[in-house]
């Protein structure tokens, strides 16, 4: 079930059709559109998107491996005036300015992925004397593909350090923390914070609370030496209560969006902890991980050939260990937990991409990719 190399896709500028938009990749940045092209979503710059999406006719083989989802219709709006395109936020904010290469007649739909790092447009426009429908994506957050950080334009917080020990809580912060949980109100985690100024969990609930007010108390965090404010900050990055602020540069600094992973954590947990590997019949298996931010995971295994389908599921904990995890599975009834029951996880590169190399013994070994959802 080893995962071959991606198949790489030459995108070149298309020609004139009558396009509908399919979805995106849940595996990569591109989008399909209309039965059998692939295109590469628009790089925003500053709010500010240019050119022309570049796409090709590609196999449905080679669209099966990009595991592209069901379109979702977005938060996000769009206005047109002449070829000028606005893409505001549910804010009202405007997030993306493209002008078009002709006039456009009207708006048809928008749509997002789920943590909305990817948006496209549907919309109409005259071409040799007839309408036709358009589709054009914009990357609103750089995921992949990047060989360097993005130069940010405030302070880049220091790093977390992975090796770095959590102090021991306070059995009264423990108490504050519960409490705070159960209501989750301002009041109840600013009184975590007067026990202890720098806790992390209690920050980045009050600025998920303050919503796109809640910067300054991101940046706050971004620069604690606290061990976890780096697990609150990646929590931040895809979190709906942050949506009008995930194309603001200081707050993709703060969380650390346009800089490569500093820690293990961050590139095992950077996406929301969601890995996949995408199956072929009678060849490789369906794999989905899902690694939670309190050490929990999920693991489905699904095989299918000749109309046999095995799908297995695991759960239990995970552990950062070194350049990678470790999974502990549940041992059997009545057995204490042994190396036997443990499943190492590697880092490793696929192309630009880290992916997860593991090996669940029994000629059981996987290698999956993080999910874009």
């Amino acid at each position: 079930m080893r995962m071959r190399p991606a198949l790489a896709l030459l995108l070149v500028a298309s020609p004139a059709f009558a396009d509908t938009f399919g979805g995106f990749s849940g595996v990569d940045r591109p989008y399909l559109v209309s039965p059998d092209r692939v295109c590469a979503p628009l790089e925003v710059k500053d709010g500010v998107a240019t050119g022309t999406p570049k796409c090709e006719k590609t196999a449905t083989d080679a669209i099966a491996h990009l595991d592209i989802k069901p379109p979702t219709p977005a938060q996000f709006k769009a206005r047109a005036s002449g070829k000028k395109l606005e893409v505001t936020n549910k804010a009202g904010d405007v997030v993306v300015t493209w002008n078009a290469p002709d006039p456009i007649g009207k708006v048809v739909d928008v749509f997002t992925t789920k943590y909305e790092d990817r948006v496209a447009v549907t919309y109409t426009t005259r071409r040799l004397g007839k309408e036709v429908t358009d589709v054009v994506a914009f990357e609103l957050v750089k995921t992949s593909g990047r060989t360097e950080p993005a130069q940010p334009t405030v302070q880049q917080p220091t790093p977390q350090q992975p090796t770095a020990q959590q102090p021991p809580e306070d059995p009264k912060v423990t108490k504050a923390v519960l409490a705070a949980r159960k209501i989750q109100t301002k009041a109840a985690w600013q009184a975590v914070l007067a026990i202890d100024p720098e806790h992390s969990e209690a920050q980045y609930r009050l600025a998920k609370l303050a919503g796109k007010a809640g910067l300054p108390q991101l940046q706050k965090l971004a620069h604690s030496k606290r061990p976890d404010a780096i697990e609150w900050l990646v929590e931040a990055r895809f979190d709906p209560a942050f949506g009008a602020l995930r194309a603001d540069p200081a707050f993709r600094t703060a969380v650390g969006l346009d800089r490569k992973p500093a820690t293990v954590y961050e590139q095992v947990m950077g996406f929301g902890g969601q890995w996949e590997q995408t199956g072929t019949s009678c060849d490789k298996a369906q794999v989905n991980l899902n690694l939670q931010r309190d050490r929990t995971f999920k693991l489905r295994v699904k095989t299918t050939c000749e109309g046999q389908v095995f799908d297995l599921p695991f759960k239990g904990t995970w552990r950062l260990d070194g350049q990678g995890i470790v999974l502990q599975l549940p041992p059997p009834k009545g057995q204490a937990a042994s190396q036997k029951d443990e499943a190492p996880c590697g880092l490793e590169k696929q192309g630009a991409e880290d992916a997860l190399h593991c090996d669940l013994g029994r000629d059981l070994e996987f290698t999956v990719l993080p999910t874009r959802r």
